[in-house]
This record gives structure tokens, sequence and C-alpha cells, in this order.
């Protein structure tokens, strides 16, 4: 513990230093790698190295602008930088993961034609950080590569590359998204569709109105959560009331019709419609929808019709 914080003070007064180096007493190259090798970062000491590698990026993590591309840049130059891309070159999946991790971590992205190749790789964690890599690196352009992984990208791990995507690049570049919509894969349109909303990209809700209704349970699923983030105008709701007639769950279209209720006005033909039709699931619910706005004679009406009249027994 003496030596890490030894290392880590050693560390702050480097780039304190680097990043606002005195004209009239300026740290060079051959000065920090001396220093740092005085406290013990050198081969063999792979703890030293790896403690450091953590400092390196948590510091990075910190440092925006100017200094996070001079901080990138020293970091390109002292001596850790081959221990992480050596971790990527081992046979053993967990090294190789961490050491695709800790390169993009510290943005080194001299290293991408390297990371590119573990993009399908069959190890999950693996191919995980290797596509996160990509997005750091290329940003919104390595939407382009989504039709060409060959392996399916897991809900957390979409969850992670959109956060690490908003992150590094807030400003949308729509070129690559629309020219991603073409891949027929299903977590591809799953990623792209939680982009979207995450970003509220409202002019590319049509995106996710074209997979309400897909034959795939788990589509649908995801453009039912994506959708709910959006207030359509009315001509985009009217689509919406359209697929709903076209989902064949009715759990999905229990969570739709919640959707088209807080969004739009009360469209009488539309819940008669409903509360008439064959969904007996939904009947109820589209029955307090009208009961609470103002029609409980057109819900007593259906009730009573639910019960033949018959002739009173006469003695």
């Amino acid at each position: 513990m003496k030596r890490y914080l030894i290392i880590e003070s050693t560390f702050a007064n480097i780039v304190s230093r680097y990043l606002y180096n005195d004209p009239e007493d300026p740290i060079t190259l051959v000065q920090i790698q001396r220093t740092l090798r005085n406290v013990g970062i050198k081969p063999g000491k792979t703890r030293n190295i790896q403690f450091l590698i953590q400092l390196m990026i948590r510091t990075q993590r910190y440092i925006l602008g100017e200094n996070y591309n001079k901080l990138k840049k020293l970091y390109s130059q002292i001596p850790p930088y081959k221990v992480s891309i050596n971790k990527v070159y081992s046979w053993n999946w967990y090294r190789k993961a961490r050491g695709i991790r800790e390169v993009y971590e510290m943005d080194q992205s001299q290293y991408l034609d390297e990371v590119f190749k573990y993009r399908n790789h069959r190890n999950l964690y693996v191919r995980r950080e290797a596509q996160i890599a990509l997005v750091v690196f290329l940003g919104w352009e390595s939407l382009r590569f989504l039709p060409y992984l060959k392996r399916k990208i897991t809900l957390w791990q979409q969850i992670k590359i959109v956060e690490k995507l908003y992150d590094l690049y807030p400003k949308p570049e729509l070129k690559w998204l629309q020219r991603a919509y073409k891949t027929d894969r299903l977590f591809a349109k799953q990623l792209l569709m939680r982009i979207i909303r995450k970003y509220q990209l409202h002019s590319e809700t049509d995106y996710i109105l074209m997979h309400l209704d897909d034959t795939d349970y788990e589509i649908r699923e995801t453009a039912i959560y994506c959708i709910q983030t959006f207030a359509l105008p009315d001509e985009k709701i009217e689509r919406v009331k359209e697929l709903y007639e076209k989902i064949p769950n009715a759990t999905q279209q229990g969570q739709l019709l919640d959707y088209i209720y807080e969004n739009s006005e009360i469209d009488l033909d539309f819940y008669l419609k409903q509360l008439y039709g064959d969904n007996d699931e939904l009947k109820l619910s589209v029955a307090e929808i009208l009961w609470n706005n103002g029609y409980k004679e057109k819900v007593q009406e259906f009730y009573y019709q639910q019960y033949p009249k018959t002739e009173a027994h006469v003695e």
C-alpha cells in the first residue's frame, strides 16, 4: 500500500505538470519515464503497472477538452500502454477482454485495427468489449458495422453501447444511423431503436413505428418500450392505432392501449371498436377508460347487451 500511495502521488504530480507545463520548468517525456521507473513502474513489476493503468483510466474519465487530448498523447508514450495491448494478444479470454477494455478506456485509438479483429469473437465478453471499443473510437460511424455482426448483442450490451455513445458523442450523426436501418439483424434493430429513444430523435420515430407489429415478440417489445418516450403528433397516433390492431399479443396490446390513452384525445369510435371486438382480455381496460371519461352510458349499454332479453313468464 505504501508503494501504491507513492505511485499515485507521483502520477498526480506528473499529470499536473504535464497538463499545466511551466515554461520555466518544463517536464519532458524522458523525465516522466525516469520518474515512473524510479517508483517501480518497470518490467516485471506487473502489480505496480496494473495499479498505474487503473490510475490512468480513472484520471481520463474526469478530464475534458484540450487536456483530454494532451492526456491521450501522454498515455501513448509512457511505459504501461504495451501491457494492455499485450493482454489483447493473450489466449485467455479474461485477459483479452480486460486488455481491450483498458485500451479503449485510455482511448488508445492507434490499436483500433487490432481490437477490430475481435468484434465477432466467440467469447461473449471479448466481443462485447471489442464492440464497445468500436463505439469509443469511431462514434456514430461504428453503426456501419452492425449488419456484419454475426452474434447476438445482449440487452445489457445494447444498453452499454447506447450509454457509451451518448456520453462520448452527444451530437447525433443521422447519416450513419439511417444507413444502419438496412440491417436485418434483430439485435441491431433493437439497438437502433434504443439509440433513437436515448437521443430523443423525433424525426426518426417512423423506424420505431414500423416495428410495432413485427413478427418477433422481442422486437415488438422494444418498439413499444421505445415509443413510449415520445409524444407523437395526431397523424402518427393514428398510425399507432392501426398497428395496435395487428399486434398478436394481448399484453403488448395493453401496453400500447395505455400509451394511446395517455397521449391522445378520447377517440370514441376507436374505443367502442375495441369494446365490441374479440379481445376479451382488454375489454375491462377499454370499459374503464370510457367510464372515467364521461361515457358511462356506452359502457352500460355494452353491459346490458351481454344479457339477451327474455320474456317475462306469465302464469
